[in-house]
């Protein structure tokens, strides 16, 4: 090498030197994630509705028009079948109390009077496939309730044609599903903490044998999830 091409090679050298200093100072890679092949899922809900009326804002409190309260277990267990994919078998269960009357009135001490109430004691329990489609830590969920039972006090209204009403509530064939968005956040191992949003819809079209007049009985809701998830990992 001249003397006249020295100093160029030193500068381009150094040139390389700096470009390359930020990549060479950073961390290196972190291994990729090891591929789930099992998950198991088990999550809490909880939903309280209130309504009422009164004669100012913060007034006296009487009867209250609408009241439901509902608890909820949802568990899922599923197997990571092919790249985002994963099938597997959801349960939920739900319990609670729901009582609605009309407002009549106030009586001498502001307070609301209601009429007409009816309510009571409600569980629904649903168990069928479901799949799920997961991004990162973020997923979207698809359920068929292939089996769906309701016992709800306040459905009495709703017999058979031979006049009963003990069994419990059975779901359409067709129109009985479940989906949810949430996402995960790792909290420790193979330990993560799930938020889901559900909606579900459902048709109740039998108890032992079908509704009176073939009627049917529809049904859609929403409900937060939290809960936590355990992954076993492929070696």
């Amino acid at each position: 090498m001249t003397r006249s091409r020295l100093p160029r090679a030193r500068s381009l050298l150094c040139a390389l030197i700096l470009l390359a200093a930020p990549a060479m100072a950073q961390d290196p890679p972190a291994e990729a994630p090891a591929e789930e092949l099992l998950r198991f899922d088990l999550g809490l809900t909880f939903h309280r509705f209130e309504q009422q009326v009164k004669s100012e804002i913060g007034g006296a409190r009487g009867e209250r028009l609408v009241e439901e309260s509902t608890v909820g277990l949802a568990g899922v267990a599923s197997w990571r079948a092919w790249g985002p994919l994963s099938l597997g078998v959801f349960a939920r269960y739900d319990t609670g109390t729901r009582n609605a009357g009309r407002f009549v009135g106030l009586d001498d001490q502001n307070r609301t009077i209601v009429e007409g109430e009816v309510g009571g004691d409600f569980s629904e329990l649903w168990i069928g496939p479901l799949l799920r489609a997961q991004w990162r830590m973020l997923f979207v969920e698809l359920g068929y309730g292939a089996l769906g039972l309701r016992d709800d006090d306040a459905r009495s209204d709703l017999a058979t044609a031979d006049g009963g009403t003990d069994s419990a509530l059975r779901t359409s064939p067709t129109v009985a599903w479940l989906a949810a968005i949430g996402g995960q956040i790792n909290v420790w191992s193979q330990l993560d903490v799930v938020f889901r949003v559900e909606y579900r819809v459902r048709y109740y079209d039998r108890r032992d044998a079908l509704l009176a007049d073939e009627l049917v009985h529809g049904t859609q809701s929403f409900a937060p999830i939290v809960g936590v998830a355990w992954r076993l990992d492929a070696e």
